[in-house]
């Protein structure tokens, strides 16, 4: 019997995982879905079918008769399984909750190490306050709530005190009854190149790279698009400092025991004096990317 797979898209599950009891999509998350699923072409492969809701039916062609559907998810969150067994399809095995929110929290990555200078992982005002007093190359801070895609959960404040229109934000993200309360505070930079690697963890522990990505993002960092890298978008030692980085980021997943598809995304940013410095690593992504199936090419070893 052949196989395929029946797909949920669920491009929000950042905001699932950051409030997984009881979650409701946003209308605007919801409407922006058709959009995204249209970008991702490449991650299906024939015979494949879409079950999301927010999507058209049908976005690809029914699977044909005498199919075997393995039910995936864009991130097999409790909401994405729970479409799937609604559907009558059994989801390929997963990791768990805990694990999924644990591994996409921005302290995972902090803790592998911060990548641009002066950038710390907050849990208090005092913290933030106090790194916000720091120079930077622009004047200006970037914070980052725990979980967060395409833009969201971020603000830019100057360097100094915390402007008054920002202070509940950040008081509402350092909330010590919160279990994720804290911030990802680095230096706001001039990008000047975004890229990313693809990669898959299996059951057992081994990581598997696709080839690094060039990608366009817009000024408030959502995606665009993505291409394979050329020989001139990276030069060697970029290069090999963002293998290092995915293979860094793919053993630190294995050993939080998580396995599936991820992805880190790094850029190239301009310092104070007009010279080009490398951010090999500014996010992991345990799941799905919107660039995931261009990086890993023809391999793919989420299906094996």
């Amino acid at each position: 019997m052949d196989r395929a797979s029946a797909w949920i898209l669920n491009f929000d599950a950042d905001e699932e995982l950051a409030r997984p009891r009881g979650y409701t999509p946003r209308a605007a998350v919801a409407g922006r879905a058709p959009a995204l699923a249209g970008r991702i072409s490449a991650l299906l492969r024939p015979g494949d079918v879409v079950l999301s809701p927010e999507l058209p039916a049908p976005l690809v062609p029914p699977a044909p008769p005498g199919t075997a559907l393995v039910g995936r998810a864009w991130c097999p969150t409790p909401r994405a399984l729970r479409l799937l067994g609604r559907a009558g399809v059994a989801p390929a095995e997963a990791p768990p909750l805990d694990v999924l929110r644990r591994v996409n929290h921005r302290k995972f990555c902090a803790d592998l190490g911060q990548t641009l200078p002066g950038a710390r992982y907050v849990a208090s005002m005092a913290e933030l306050e106090a790194t916000l007093a720091e120079p930077t190359p622009t004047g200006h801070w970037l914070l980052k709530r725990p979980f967060g895609f395409a833009g969201r959960g971020r603000r830019r404040v100057a360097r100094g005190a915390l402007p008054p229109d920002a202070r509940p934000w950040a008081v509402a993200s350092l909330d010590p009854a919160s279990p994720d309360r804290g911030l990802q505070v680095e230096p706001w930079v001039e990008r000047r190149g975004d890229f990313s690697l693809h990669g898959h963890v299996a059951r057992g522990g081994a990581v598997r790279l696709g080839a690094p990505c060039a990608q366009r993002c817009d000024a408030g960092g959502a995606y665009l698009g993505a291409a394979p890298a050329g020989d001139g978008d990276l030069d060697g030692g970029e290069r090999r400092r963002l293998v290092d980085a995915a293979l860094e980021a793919g053993e630190a997943l294995a050993g939080a025991g998580y396995f599936g598809p991820f992805g880190i995304d790094a850029f190239r940013w301009e310092d104070e004096g007009g010279g080009a410095r490398w951010n090999p690593r500014c996010e992991i992504n345990a799941r799905y990317t919107m660039a995931w199936a261009i990086g890993m090419g023809g391999a793919r070893p989420d299906l094996e």
